[in-house]
C-alpha cells in the first residue's frame, strides 16, 4: 500500500522542533529528520503509533493513504524546480474534490480525471443511470492571462424529469464559481453550432422510469447571454464552433 507521512505538516501545526518531537516519541532524531524531509520515506505502524501519541492525534492524521493525493504530491515533488509546473495546480486532488462537490450540487456524480501535468481534465458522468449525462474537457492556459477552456461541452438530461436549460445554466454557473475561487482571469466555452436532435437509446434503455435523453451538441445562446458571456467565431476553427468568453473581474 502506498502512503505518505504528514510529519512536517503536523510539526508546523504544533510548532514542534525536531528535538521537542524526539522527547515526546520513541523515534531517533535521524529517523524524525528523514520523515520530516521526505514525506514518502517508509515507516511502520509502530512508528506511526508513536507519532500519533506525540501529536495527540489519530494514526489517520499521521498517514495520507489517498492514492490520488499521494500521486499528485509525488509529481509535485519531482517537479518542484520545474518552471513549467506550478505547485498550486487547478486540477489538484483538493481542487478536483471541490469541483466534484459543485457538480454534485447540480445533481450529477462525476469522474474528473486530470492529465497533462494537472492542467487538463476529462469530466464524465460516473453513473450510467444518472438523469444527467455530462462529457467535456477542461484546460487551463497561462500564456498572457489565465484562461479556463471548456471544450466539447456536452450536457444531456432526461427531459421527462429535468429541464435541460436549467441544468446547463447550473453547470455554467458552477464552472464560473470554480474559476473565481482559483482566481482564473477568464472562461471560454467552445460550442458546436449543431442543433440537430439526436436520440440516445442507450441511456433510455437503462432506465426503468420514463426517459427521453434526446439532445443536441449545441447549447442555446440565451443561456450564455444571460450569464454575461460574449460570443465570437474562431477564424482558425475548421468546424462550425462558437466561442463564448467571459472576463472574470
Amino acid at each position: 500500500m502506498h502512503y505518505k507521512n504528514n510529519v512536517k505538516k503536523l510539526m508546523e501545526e504544533y510548532s514542534y522542533s525536531l528535538n521537542e518531537l524526539k522527547n515526546n516519541c520513541e523515534l531517533s532524531l535521524n529517523t524524525l529528520r528523514e520523515l520530516k524531509n521526505n514525506p514518502f520515506h517508509n515507516f511502520n505502524m509502530e512508528s506511526a503509533y508513536s507519532l500519533a501519541k506525540a501529536f495527540d492525534c489519530s494514526i489517520k492524521d499521521i498517514i495520507e493513504d489517498d492514492a490520488a493525493t499521494i500521486y499528485f504530491d509525488q509529481i509535485a515533488e519531482e517537479n518542484k524546480n520545474n518552471p513549467f509546473f506550478i505547485n498550486q495546480q487547478i486540477f489538484s486532488p483538493e481542487n478536483v474534490s471541490y469541483l466534484k462537490k459543485l457538480f454534485l450540487e447540480v445533481g450529477v456524480l462525476c469522474n474528473i480525471n486530470p492529465y497533462g501535468h494537472y492542467k487538463k481534465a476529462i469530466v464524465k458522468t460516473q453513473e450510467e443511470l444518472s438523469s444527467i449525462i455530462i462529457d467535456f474537457n477542461l484546460l487551463l492556459e497561462n500564456e498572457n492571462t489565465s484562461t479556463l477552456f471548456i471544450r466539447d461541452f456536452f450536457v444531456a438530461v432526461n427531459k421527462v424529469l429535468l429541464n435541460e436549460t436549467l441544468i446547463k445554466d447550473a453547470f455554467i454557473k458552477a464552472i464560473e464559481i470554480y474559476a473565481r475561487k482559483l482566481k482564473i482571469t477568464q472562461i471560454q466555452f467552445s460550442i458546436l453550432n449543431d442543433f440537430e436532435i439526436e436520440e440516445d437509446k442507450f441511456h433510455e434503455s437503462l432506465s426503468e422510469l420514463p426517459a427521453d435523453f434526446s439532445c443536441t451538441l449545441g447549447t442555446d445562446s440565451s443561456i450564455f447571454i444571460n450569464n454575461n458571456f460574449e460570443s465570437y467565431k474562431n477564424p482558425f476553427s475548421l468546424d462550425d464552433t462558437i466561442v463564448w468568453k467571459k472576463i472574470l473581474n
